[in-house]
C-alpha cells in the first residue's frame, strides 16, 4: 500500500516498523485533537444555553429588575483551551 508523506509516495513495505508506528501515533493523535475539539464545542453549546437559561429564570427582585450574573468564566476557560490546542 501506498502512503503518501509531504507528496511524496512511499511504500509501505519499504518503511521500517518505527516509520509505521509513528504514522500511526500521528494519525491517532490527528484523530483525538478532531474529537475533542467536537467535544469542546458541544460544551461550549451547552454552557451557552444554560447560562441564557440561567439569565432568563432568575427570579425578579422587589424592584422588578433581575440581578445580573457573570457567565463568562465557562466562555473564558475553553477559549484558552482553544488557544492551547492551537
Amino acid at each position: 500500500m501506498a502512503i503518501t508523506i509531504n507528496g511524496k509516495e512511499y511504500d509501505e513495505k519499504d518503511l521500517d516498523d518505527n516509520i509505521k508506528n509513528s504514522i500511526m501515533q500521528v494519525q491517532n493523535a490527528n484523530n483525538q485533537i478532531a474529537s475533542l475539539k467536537a467535544e469542546i464545542l458541544n460544551n461550549q453549546i451547552l454552557a451557552k444555553h444554560h447560562s441564557q437559561y440561567i439569565q432568563d429564570n432568575l427570579p425578579a427582585d422587589e424592584e422588578g429588575t433581575t440581578e445580573s450574573i457573570t457567565t463568562n468564566s465557562a466562555a473564558e476557560a475553553v477559549a484558552a483551551a482553544e488557544a492551547e490546542i492551537k
